[in-house]
């Protein structure tokens, strides 16, 4: 014989695990989308980084332009006082140098402005494409997260119950109880409501279960079958 508070023990228990899963199924599919969202991440930030990149090549190129068009300036002054026609030749070979630099570079510039164009096209297509999958993606996550604390809360008030409940059985009966639990696979009061023992399965006949019904008594009346103590929930 088994007191009553048991069976809502189980109950509890038995809610404590579908909550448990319910929470873990939450937990399994943020971590997934975050995975996704994390992908696409990657995506617009490479694309962005490509860009980024290319915009500080051609900074650099112009930075360069500035430094060349500083040393002509430089090397005009010296010219003025050149002391020799030699050091005057080579301060015109200087100018004519640094003046050459000048022109590569802003044929190089003209194709890294090229480049930066087709960049900020391909980023532009790439945060189209995907920002909006992001978006749902963060949204949704956000969503599991609000729904994960309220299982977390609803876990916390059973797991409460349970502590309580175990609380006003004595010690002797709860150990017999986790043994029986032990035997039975966690399931020791069995609903006999569809007809058939919820923890077994078999199916009574008609005559079979009139008479469990009529007998039965939580705690005490067992299936004849795999010997778990039965109830019927609709009667509850």
């Amino acid at each position: 014989m088994l007191r009553e508070e048991l069976l809502k023990l189980q109950q509890k228990e038995i809610e404590l695990i579908r909550l448990k899963t319910k929470k873990k199924e939450l937990e399994t599919e943020k971590k997934k989308l975050e995975r996704e969202a994390s992908k696409i991440e990657r995506k617009i930030e490479c694309a962005k980084n490509k860009l980024e990149e290319k915009k500080n090549e051609l900074k650099e190129l112009k930075n360069f332009i500035k430094y060349k068009q500083e040393r002509i300036e430089e090397l005009k002054k010296q010219k003025e006082s050149a002391r020799s026609r030699e050091e005057f030749k080579k301060i015109l070979r200087a100018i004519a140098k640094n003046e050459d630099d000048i022109i590569k570079t802003r044929q190089q510039i003209t194709g890294v402005e090229t480049e930066i164009e087709a960049l900020k096209d391909a980023y532009s297509k790439v945060k189209n494409q995907f920002e909006p999958d992001l978006n749902r993606i963060h949204e949704r996550i956000e969503e599991l997260e609000k729904e994960a604390t309220i299982y977390e809360r609803k876990i916390e008030n059973v797991l409460r119950k349970i502590e309580e409940t175990k609380s006003s059985v004595p010690e002797e009966e709860l150990n017999k109880f986790e043994q029986l639990k032990a035997k039975f696979s966690g399931l020791v009061f069995s609903d006999i409501s569809t007809g058939a023992c919820e923890g077994c399965g078999i199916t009574y006949s008609s005559v079979e279960f009139k008479e469990l019904l009529s007998k039965l008594k939580a705690g005490q009346s067992k299936c004849p079958y795999c010997g778990r103590f039965i109830y019927n929930k609709n009667e509850r």
